[in-house]
């Protein structure tokens, strides 16, 4: 019996022993690949996440339409990259199957960079990394744990190592800040929280919004305004999977606000809603904001929670009062009943901004507004208080303070100038319009009926904006044959899904059908 209670005794110390060193080494491993994550999102706006199967870089060969949007240097990194680490094997096995992420960040020339991230394998020594590097490279090492490769007399690239964490870069700078780990990073948590990477995936996009600005700003002369400024303080993450197709560049995944006080989450919870506001858009419509909800009654209610957390409340209310007292008209009895279940800000190719408001009764509201309006034409007229549309809608109409307005087949029109209302009128009674453009009609058909909210630009009607506003060389970029020139839709569209919004991310080139000459002949 003492030996069968001492072998028994043995057989569970074994097994903790063996359960110890099972898990331990889990552990280290997770560990280690937290490491190679907490590097590629330390201070990241976007990353591009897949695994290093060959496959991958076989379909992705395929799609010219990334390496338009990436341009021809970082193109060219990228192949270097592959011809003499991945390509080779005996440096590939070293990081086989693992994990990659391209981090986008801002470097020390102030312009958008990459920084490339992965974990070498657990059994795998970076020495024997190195010294099979130095057999097909010229490496030298700059400081500990960073080395310095030549490629030729025009590309040189940095190499980092530490944790059996392998970071890759152009610039110097992005290498030593990848060594740098945040103990706490919300942006790791969310991307572990969301990992849907696997066989069946061919890549993941990660965005964290809080880090856009610090990128943008590298794009950007001047200050986040107008239509983006809502990036400014913009606490959100996505998580987006990529869908291969030769003909665009579509990201599908979900969305997530955390902030409680952000101006989007008031959409949250609600039933996505088929858009037709956007009918009435003139054909040269640079750029929309749009928005939609259920009932307004319910939404407005959130509207006011939302006007609450920002300290909002005694402002709004001293508005509507205002109103009340100056013209005895209660804007809630005409806003509350009459609004429908959608609303947009948009901006034309002479950057000119309006925004409009869909109505259950166009003509009933005209007549409401009477008292509170001044003249300017049969048409058109002007609020005489400010701040009406801001009350009732929120952030997007916070620059309309006192526009000018018509209303048209229900639907309240407006901007800061009478000019801008008369030009839409013009458009949409000629019947020129957005809509009946192909290339807006195609990226349409690439996306959702539904919505909450969506972000649209048309590449060609802002031209003029984006040489304002973007800084020469990535308006070059933009413009390029080569580049983004033609590509003619960005569209980021979000649909409510509880507490998170299906999001779809699409670049869109519209490819015109060819008619064969023995047709065009006749």
């Amino acid at each position: 019996m003492r030996k069968i209670l001492i072998l028994i005794i043995a057989l569970i110390a074994g097994v903790a022993f063996l359960t110890y060193l099972y898990f331990s080494k889990l552990s280290n491993e997770n560990n280690a690949k937290d490491l190679a994550l907490q590097s590629a999102t330390n201070n990241a706006a976007i990353i591009f996440a897949f695994q290093n199967d060959k496959s991958f870089y076989q379909i992705i060969e395929s799609q010219g339409l990334l390496q338009q949007v990436l341009g021809t240097q970082k193109t060219w990194f990228l192949r270097h990259l592959r011809d003499k680490i991945i390509n080779n094997n005996a440096l590939n096995s070293f990081i086989a199957d693992e994990k990659i992420y391209i981090s986008i960040l801002p470097d020390e020339q102030k312009e958008l960079n990459f920084l490339i991230t992965t974990q070498i394998l657990a059994d795998r020594d970076f020495k024997q990394f190195n010294q099979e590097l130095k057999k097909e490279t010229n490496l030298t090492a700059i400081k500990k744990d960073v080395y310095k490769i030549n490629f030729n007399d025009s590309l040189s690239i940095f190499i980092g190592v530490q944790n059996q964490v392998l970071t890759a870069s152009t610039s110097l700078k992005l290498i030593d800040d990848a060594a740098v780990r945040l103990s706490e990073n919300p942006f790791t948590d969310y991307i572990n929280k969301n990992n849907l990477l696997n066989k069946n995936v061919l890549a993941h996009l990660y965005i964290n919004f809080n880090h856009a600005p610090q990128a943008l700003k590298n794009i950007i002369s001047g200050n986040l305004n107008g239509e983006i400024s809502f990036l400014n303080k913009q606490n959100s993450f996505a998580s987006l999977t990529y869908n291969f197709s030769k003909e665009q560049i579509l990201f599908s995944g979900t969305t997530e606000f955390v902030a409680t006080d952000n101006y989007l989450k008031i959409f949250e919870n609600d039933v996505p809603q088929a858009i037709s506001i956007t009918n009435l858009l003139p054909n040269n419509t640079a750029n929309y904001s749009l928005f939609s909800y259920s009932d307004y009654k319910l939404w407005n209610k959130k509207l006011n929670n939302w006007q609450s957390l920002i300290e909002e409340t005694k402002k709004i209310e001293g508005t509507i009062n205002s109103v009340k007292n100056n013209y005895r008209v209660d804007l809630k009895s005409i806003f509350l009943p009459y609004v429908k279940n959608q609303f947009i800000s948009f901006q034309l190719s002479t950057t000119e901004k309006l925004g409009a408001i869909t109505l259950s009764n166009g003509e009933k509201v005209k007549q409401l507004l009477l008292d509170v309006s001044a003249d300017y034409s049969d048409e058109i007229k002007i609020f005489k208080s400010p701040n009406i549309l801001y009350s009732f809608f929120g952030e997007p109409f916070k620059k309309f303070e006192r526009p000018y307005y018509t209303i048209i087949d229900n639907n309240l029109v407006f901007a800061n100038n009478a000019s801008t209302v008369q030009s839409f009128l013009n458009s949409y009674k000629n019947n020129k319009l957005l809509i009946q453009q192909a290339d807006y009609q195609d990226a349409l058909n690439q996306l959702s009926t539904t919505s909450n909210i969506s972000y649209y630009i048309n590449t060609k009607n802002s031209t003029d904006i984006f040489r304002r506003n973007i800084n020469l060389n990535y308006y070059k970029h933009l413009r390029a044959d080569s580049g983004l020139k033609g590509f003619d839709t960005f569209y980021y569209q979000m649909s409510s899904d509880k507490n998170k919004f299906i999001t779809n991310t699409l670049l869109n080139k519209y490819l015109k059908s060819q008619i064969p000459d023995s047709l065009s002949a006749r």
